[in-house]
């Protein structure tokens, strides 16, 4: 009688031990089920150090200026004081080779010596990182591009409302930026799209829900995207030496300006103006500087 009660409590333990084994299980397939829907999943983030203002600093081996503050409009701190914001460290916003600019078509100069913009863009996670001036989407490492024979790599890209550069006065509602690092030199080169309202933007709607409202708000989920979705059919470009745009306005960017538009909604425009407001700086003084395009 006694072996029978053993085996009967032995055998309820183990039952009971699988129920807990397969609730454990449970458990976890729901949070991680949560996570990927709420965008709380964990992996190292890079958005602090791929700011363009870390970049800056990584180039002049300077201590980071993050701390400072800048705005936009007519702000006590916005971009007509930049240069004497932050002790002196942003003074290059007072620079001759400054950023943005306004394109006028009938002064550019063709060049039959510019190469095309060739990418070699992989797949990456998704990181969006409100800093406060902008969404920041940080790209996985891996992906690439040649700009006119100069091998970058890409590592960020964000954007501005309404687009900091024009085209003969034109401002466009939305611009992107492409931030790309050349490797050896640690010098920028930047790739601006134009957006124009009209047809609702495929890659746009995914992440439209989960934009973070607030300055340092962070969506990150493990579901994979391509930023060449993203781009235009035709690449051709207007390229010139240039800045940031933003402090510490470092001269250290050749630009590539996109022709070719893409189009977002009236709707997706909206949202990213209504978190990152008008977050563009105004044109500045070309300063004897040539824009070219391929001819």
């Amino acid at each position: 009688m006694k072996n029978t009660n053993l085996t009967v409590s032995t055998n309820r333990h183990v039952k009971i031990s699988i129920l807990v084994a397969l609730l454990f299980l449970s458990l976890s397939l729901l949070i991680s089920c949560n996570n990927e829907e709420v965008g709380i999943e964990t992996f190292e983030s890079n958005a602090i150090s791929t700011s363009e203002m870390e970049l800056a600093s990584s180039y002049f081996g300077k201590a980071s200026a993050s701390d400072c503050n800048f705005e936009y409009g007519d702000d006590p701190q916005g971009p007509e004081f930049w240069s004497t914001l932050c002790n002196g460290a942003w003074v290059d916003c007072a620079g001759n080779v400054q950023s943005p600019i306004n394109i006028i078509t009938d002064s550019v100069i063709e060049d039959g010596d510019i190469n095309n913009i060739n990418i070699n863009y992989t797949e990456s996670k998704t990181d969006i990182f409100n800093n406060g001036h902008t969404l920041q989407f940080t790209y996985d490492q891996g992906s690439s591009a040649s700009l006119n024979n100069i091998d970058y790599d890409l590592i960020q890209f964000h954007f501005h409302t309404g687009s900091e550069h024009t085209i003969n006065g034109k401002q466009y509602p939305m611009e992107m930026h492409l931030v790309h690092q050349d490797p050896i030199t640690k010098l920028l080169g930047v790739v601006g799209i134009f957006f124009e309202e009209g047809k609702k933007n495929e890659v746009l709607s995914k992440y439209l829900s989960v934009l973070p409202k607030e300055e340092g708000g962070q969506y990150v989920s493990r579901s994979k995207f391509k930023v060449e979705d993203l781009l235009p059919g035709n690449m051709e470009f207007y390229t010139y030496d240039g800045s940031l745009t933003t402090p510490g306005c470092s001269e250290i960017v050749t630009w590539y300006v996109v022709k070719e538009s893409i189009t977002a909604s009236a709707e997706q425009l909206s949202r990213f103006e209504s978190i990152m407001h008008k977050n563009y700086r105004p044109v500045q003084d070309l300063n004897g500087r040539t824009v070219r395009t391929k001819s």
